[in-house]
């Protein structure tokens, strides 16, 4: 059994036996593992990384590592990885997007790779965006895996002149709500009103119920051109997510499907990547 999985079997025991003294209790507990990035993934600077001019940010209590390349370039674009990864994942875009003109942005989001924190969640990462936009921008692109391509859209469609901002969403995580089920039904928890404690700590932390928290929600507000890349095959954030805005029909959105490549090898294919580069 592989270690997160030993891990997550060890939470569910622990939510079952606070259940019995408190469902609120297992419920606000369900809620911190699933914000949790179990077995955080570390890493050593590669020659790429340490040639990067090394950036700090305090958030949130935080110590963040980030990292900058080519400053003073044409044009600027950030980078946001998935849960339970790391910018040394994404270090191979670097020279494509040097060679495009662009200056290039990207932290280890709270609880990942070389930044401190145990937790992370949409309303963090998305704010982290906003407040990376703020400080090392404007940005003229953004590149979003998994649940940073989600942050990188909440965030963006919040800023008020977004239509020529270009973003590359990965297997971007569109529905919030269809990860929470996956994750209680992972977790086995059936009972109502834990669920519902399990939720109410979304409210509390943003005022807004989960809904709030998906794509879907803000393509009125996204004018900005994006291209969206899924794979058929992905186990992570399922393929339907995408189909379904698809069937929208976004103008401003260009989806890619591939086969074969999952969640993670598809921001790594060179063919992929030729048409990531022709998009920016």
């Amino acid at each position: 059994m592989k270690l997160q999985n030993f891990i997550k079997e060890l939470y569910k025991t622990r939510i079952r036996l606070l259940a019995l003294v408190s469902k609120k209790r297992a419920g606000n507990n369900a809620f911190r593992l699933f914000c949790t990035p179990l077995g955080k993934a570390g890493y050593a600077l590669s020659p790429l990384l340490q040639s990067a001019e090394q950036l700090s940010l305090f958030y949130r209590q935080q110590h963040l590592k980030g990292y900058r390349w080519n400053k003073g370039g044409t044009r600027k674009l950030l980078i946001a990885h998935g849960f339970r990864s790391h910018v040394q994942r994404f270090e191979h875009l670097v020279p494509l997007l040097i060679e495009k003109g662009y200056e290039i942005t990207a932290f280890d989001a709270p609880a990942h790779g070389r930044s401190g924190g145990k937790q992370i969640n949409a309303v963090d990462y998305m704010q982290l965006v906003t407040g990376l936009t703020e400080q090392y921008g404007p940005f003229d692109s953004y590149i979003g895996h998994s649940f940073g391509g989600l942050a990188v859209a909440l965030a963006v469609s919040e800023q008020p002149r977004n239509a020529s901002v270009k973003m590359v969403l990965f297997a971007p995580a569109a529905d919030t709500t269809g990860l929470a089920a996956t994750f209680l039904q992972q977790m086995a928890i059936t009972d109502p009103e834990i669920r519902q404690h399990f939720f109410n700590n979304v409210s509390r932390l943003s005022g807004k119920d989960l809904s709030w928290f998906t794509i879907k929600r803000c393509l009125p507000q996204l004018n900005s051109t994006v291209l969206w890349i899924h794979d058929k095959d992905d186990r992570i954030t399922p393929v339907a997510e995408a189909y379904e805005i698809q069937e929208l029909a976004p103008p401003q959105i260009r989806f890619i499907f591939t086969e074969g490549l999952g969640h993670s090898k598809i921001y790594r294919d060179p063919v992929v990547l030729e048409k990531v580069a022709g998009f920016l």
